[in-house]
């Protein structure tokens, strides 16, 4: 498959497309399952090697022995050893969406398309379509033989906000998305610029919050909250995504945008369903957030390599942040 290097069209020409609101089916040719992974080049790639000053790889992944149960069906990893006489093998069981993961083009749909109560899949894949394993059509393996890997950035938002004296976010609600003028701002602060191609890596403080809760705490909140906090779901956020040729995004918490959604369309409906465009969550940004500030730096290479698994929904993103 050949991939390209900036937009297949504007926005406002992907409003006029009949469909879905805002899909992108189709735009890099019919046979062409790569989405937004087509933007990521060998120009976009050598871009985050150029990023590379001082030589420190950080993990992104949170542990996934520690990290809590959030959900009832994403519960945690099941580890155990195998022994064989001389030798030991281990089973590694557990939902990929458990921890630190990407979502992949099958796990999200397009609400009540064509029609009321039917759901559609990126590329026009039908619930039955996208449930058969024995289907490759859009899976995780994309995003394994395509790596996620290129030049990234990190919106600190927690940090942008103190510094700015603005009003902090309020991780376990939905009363405080991150705005689309929050975005810029923080970008011009920190020296970003963005390209074709590039990834985009918003922290929102989620890791910490979470794990600063004990046992009981985290039982509590899962059971008041209402919400996670998140960017905000407004046609401008998602134009401004497509006009800067943004290839995937990540963040620390739940879901990249505010979660539940707030308005009839979600980010997750658009960038998933519409545009083949990976959505990272729960990414470990302790460590990397540390190390941006410390050396002033918020652009860096990125890279991933997922499990290869055919007709996969989701994964592990096995990343890392390259200074």
């Amino acid at each position: 498959m050949s991939t390209q290097s900036f937009n297949p069209c504007t926005f406002d020409q992907l409003k006029k497309r009949s469909g879905p609101p805002l899909n992108a089916w189709g735009l890099h040719g019919q046979d062409n399952e790569l989405g937004r992974l087509n933007m990521i080049t060998p120009e976009s790639i050598k871009r985050g090697r150029d990023a590379i000053k001082h030589g420190i790889a950080v993990n992104l992944n949170v542990n996934l022995n520690t990290f809590p149960s959030l959900h009832p069906v994403r519960p945690k990893v099941k580890h155990e050893v195998i022994h064989r006489v001389h030798c030991l093998d281990d089973t590694v069981s557990f939902n990929t969406q458990c921890a630190t993961q990407w979502d992949g083009f099958r796990h999200f749909s397009y609400k009540h398309y064509p029609k009321k109560d039917v759901y559609t899949f990126h590329g026009g894949m039908t619930t039955e379509e996208a449930m058969d394993v024995s289907n490759k059509s859009f899976g995780i393996q994309l995003y394994a033989d395509n790596p996620i890997t290129s030049r990234a950035h990190l919106l600190d938002i927690p940090r942008y906000l103190a510094k700015t004296g603005g009003e902090p976010l309020k991780i376990f609600e939905r009363t405080t998305p991150i705005s689309l003028s929050t975005l810029k701002a923080c970008a011009e602060d920190e020296g970003v610029t963005l390209a074709s191609g590039d990834i985009l890596i918003v922290r929102t403080g989620f890791t910490e919050a979470l794990y600063d809760l004990n046992e009981e705490g985290l039982a509590a909140m899962l059971a008041a909250a209402k919400g996670w906090v998140g960017v905000e779901q407004t046609e401008e956020v998602m134009r401004w995504h497509w006009d800067n040729g943004i290839a995937a995004v990540a963040t620390d918490t739940l879901a990249y945008e505010v979660y539940p959604p707030l308005g009839p369309l979600s980010c997750h409906e658009v960038f998933l369903a519409g545009w083949g465009l990976p959505i990272g969550e729960l990414f470990d940004l302790r460590k990397l957030a540390a190390e941006c500030e410390r050396l002033n730096k918020w652009t860096f290479m990125f890279t991933s390599m997922v499990l290869n698994l055919d007709g996969g929904i989701a994964s592990p993103p096995n990343a890392q942040a390259i200074l």
